[in-house]
């Protein structure tokens, strides 16, 4: 089951160089991810997805989901880009974020 999320996410990558970017999600599912950003990672790539929920909770600490996985397919719609990550997000990746 898909979930159309639109969530912040930060992604990492490496392709003989660290890169670091950031977009949103279009859906959310316990096996993966579509993101739009817009710089993505090449078809194959190996990547790390973190997913920033907001707190459930009101105290203002939200809440940051991992997801290790590879760039399975590239999506240019109407020139907007989005990627496709399969991989696994699951409890053992769920972290509070810190406050600042």
């Amino acid at each position: 089951m898909r979930y159309r999320l639109q969530l912040p996410v930060i992604f990492h990558w490496d392709n003989g160089e660290m890169h670091t970017e950031g977009g949103f999600t279009c859906d959310v599912a316990l096996d993966g991810v579509l993101i739009r950003s817009k710089v993505c990672p090449s078809l194959g790539s190996d990547v790390r997805v973190e997913v920033l929920l907001p707190s459930p909770d009101r105290n203002g600490v939200g809440l940051r989901i991992q997801c290790i996985g590879k760039v399975t397919r590239l999506v240019n719609q109407g020139g907007v880009m989005s990627f496709g990550v399969e991989g696994d997000f699951d409890d053992a990746h769920l972290t509070r974020q810190t406050q600042r």
